[in-house]
């Protein structure tokens, strides 16, 4: 088999909440999609973010680039061609949209890899004793993937009264946790806090997320204010490289610091590791190289046993998440569910990974073509 071609495209999806954050405001989501095509009839696909227009046109240029790299290569050789596109860019460099396009490519490789097996991608990826493998006496039995995940849809930087009523209606659809943005002017986070708390009463997880809004006194004074809330989860709380911040908040914050999805590569992880700078990781898949990227993090994570997850992208998460030993939850966010003909589903708080070939999903073309490009 041979990789022939790339087609690509950027639509901009409509979401139910739009995005209120200390870094973002939208109420469409800009993708770019892209369709890896081979000599034998399979394609794979991948998506990523790309932010704006002007960010899904340079991330579709990138892919100009590595599409003249890949094609003619054998699809299921993933670490040659993941080495080819990275000597490819490094003139580009490692930290911005060149990354993206790479990591795009790379998940449609896997999600190639999958249907040519027949099996989907979990069952590649899942090492013995992965939630994804099989158990019990009968070991050729289908293991289907059940995760449990937060919901991440809404709860923006909006009033108390509206983040009590949709966290009233998240907790009656049956999440047992879900994650609230931060950033608010001093003393509105709390009272949008103790609005959601509430609402939802005092068995659900209430997860923060400050989107890199604060300095780190703030980030101590008011972390330590939420954490006597109640609240158990605080995601980049400051800026995201900024690993001797993390690091502090870490050691003196009575909730767990989360962290990853900003972070470039493998390097950075590392580092802040090594400086005990997050309880949680969540790594971005189109910033950290893909899935062969993130395979890469998920063993460092295991060997170095903290906790981990991945920020966004459920369709690919759910598979890569059935490998790891020990995920952390899910993160549920429904922003691409309808670009795809059979969308992912998460019933009462937990998701299963499809067992259709590849990641399970193709393209929802009727859809598409209604957004136009």
């Amino acid at each position: 088999m041979r990789i022939t071609g790339f087609r690509h495209r950027s639509v901009a999806v409509p979401v139910k909440y739009p995005v209120v954050s200390s870094v973002r405001q939208s109420a469409k989501v800009d993708f770019v999609l892209l369709d890896v095509m081979t000599d034998e009839g399979i394609a794979g696909i991948a998506y990523a973010q790309a932010f704006n227009r002007h960010g899904a046109q340079a991330i579709r240029a990138c892919l100009g680039l590595l599409e003249e790299v890949v094609v003619g290569e054998d699809p299921g050789k993933i670490e040659r061609i993941w080495q080819k596109m990275w000597k490819s860019t490094k003139l580009l460099g490692h930290q911005g949209l060149s990354t993206f396009a790479l990591s795009m490519v790379d998940i449609a490789l896997w999600d190639i890899a999958g249907k040519a097996a027949g099996q989907p991608v979990f069952r590649l990826l899942a090492p013995k004793g992965a939630v994804g493998t099989p158990s019990g006496s009968d070991s050729s039995a289908p293991a289907v993937p059940a995760l449990p995940a937060y919901m991440s849809d809404g709860l923006w930087l909006v009033t108390p009264q509206e983040a009590a009523a949709q966290a009233a209606a998240f907790a009656e659809a049956g999440f047992a946790a879900m994650k609230m943005r931060l950033g608010r002017p001093s003393g509105e986070d709390i009272a949008a806090y103790r609005a959601i708390r509430r609402a939802v009463g005092d068995e659900v997880d209430v997860m923060g997320d400050v989107n890199q809004g604060w300095s780190p006194a703030q980030a101590l004074d008011a972390g330590a204010q939420l954490a006597a809330e109640g609240l158990s989860w605080l995601e980049e709380p400051v800026d995201a490289e900024d690993d001797e911040a993390h690091a502090v908040l870490t050691a003196h914050l009575q909730l767990a610091v989360a962290t990853g999805e900003n972070l470039y590569g493998i390097r950075p992880f590392r580092r802040f590791l090594q400086a005990h700078a997050a309880t949680v990781y969540t790594p971005d898949l189109q910033r950290v190289g893909g899935v062969t990227g993130w395979l890469q993090l998920r063993d460092l994570f295991e060997a170095n046993n903290v906790r981990h997850s991945v920020h966004l992208f459920p369709e690919f998460a759910v598979h890569l998440l059935a490998s790891a030993k020990q995920p952390d939850k899910l993160e549920w966010m429904s922003w691409a569910s309808a670009l795809f003909q059979e969308p992912l589903e998460c019933e009462r708080g937990i998701v299963s990974a499809p067992l259709r070939p590849g990641f399970g999903m193709e393209w929802n073309e009727p859809f598409i073509d209604s957004i136009g490009s």
